[in-house]
């Protein structure tokens, strides 16, 4: 029977999503170090093998010495060495050939070497994705929570009253999906997102407002202000608002020296507080919280 016939049916069963690979599974390996390789022909080796504290070998030809050392690293360094190339402004294709010694005008090669990682790691459904300001490795996140941050990015880019929310909401999520997460770094940019997005809504006179004072002063005027959504009672309540932000406030814990050592932000916390953040940004944004 003709396959056209059931074209446009769904299928019987759902199907599943792929399963993403934490480290470099042996499909992806040979690629990677093949990538690695072509991405240091144009030199940025010696940078590279500093960061990630692997030491070269010259015993190789000298033109390609840095790459081909690099290249053979052990397999559990390769995202490592990836992701430093990304940080330290590379890859480095080899020169073309009309270059002058000490000269790269190989734009095109680079932006290619960028590109075939791209589709290399999401075709080896790698758990790595390179970052949108392709400054490193992020982690591959779900495209509802991406759409989420790409919303908040969106509103804050377009509201000039929002300081620097946006860098700050970004540099949350680049601290917390990094292939070195920075948790208090996460948490601490995720506080500051929500004080820039609220400063010019609640204390807009206030040159030192901090989200601590803007909490107080919203809990002492509540019956002042309300939410979009106007609630059970038809008053747009803004307990949830103060909830929300009292959770994002207390919960550093170390955000003040004192004579007992202060804990660390943990890795779910920081992820909390980032989500929390992009919300409230959003809401401060976007004027679902106002004054009455």
């Amino acid at each position: 029977m003709p396959l056209g016939r059931f074209a446009n049916r769904p299928a019987p069963f759902p199907v599943d999503e792929p399963v993403l690979h934490e480290g470099v599974p042996d499909h992806l390996e040979p690629v990677l170090r093949q990538w690695i390789y072509r991405a240091l022909l144009g030199g940025g080796a010696e940078i590279v093998s500093l960061k990630v504290e692997i030491p070269l070998r010259y015993d190789y030809p000298p033109h390609d010495a840095g790459a081909r050392c690099l290249a053979q690293a052990q397999s559990y360094d390769l995202l490592r060495i990836v992701n430093a190339i990304l940080a330290n402004g590379g890859p480095w294709p080899a020169p073309l050939r009309t270059d002058r010694r000490g000269k790269n005008t190989n734009v095109a090669g680079y932006t290619q070497l960028r590109e075939d990682l791209i589709q290399m790691l999401a075709a080896a459904s790698s758990a790595w994705q390179v970052s949108d300001d392709g400054s490193g490795l992020v982690r591959r996140v779900g495209e509802t929570a991406r759409d989420a941050l790409g919303r908040t990015v969106v509103a804050t880019g377009n509201a000039p009253r929002s300081g620097s929310a946006n860098k700050q909401i970004r540099a949350a999520w680049q601290a917390l999906y990094q292939l070195d997460p920075e948790p208090e770094t996460a948490y601490r940019e995720a506080v500051k997102a929500v004080e820039s997005a609220a400063h010019a809504v609640v204390q807009p006179n206030h040159p030192g407002a901090t989200l601590g004072t803007m909490r107080g002063e919203l809990r002492a005027q509540a019956a002042r202000w309300m939410l979009a959504i106007p609630g059970k009672g038809g008053t747009g309540d803004i307990g949830p608002l103060l909830a929300m932000i009292d959770l994002l406030w207390d919960g550093q814990e170390w955000r003040h020296g004192s004579q007992t050592p202060a804990r660390d932000a943990t890795g779910a916390e920081a992820e909390m507080a980032v989500y929390l953040a992009i919300t409230l940004v959003h809401w401060f944004i976007t004027g679902a919280v106002r004054r009455r």
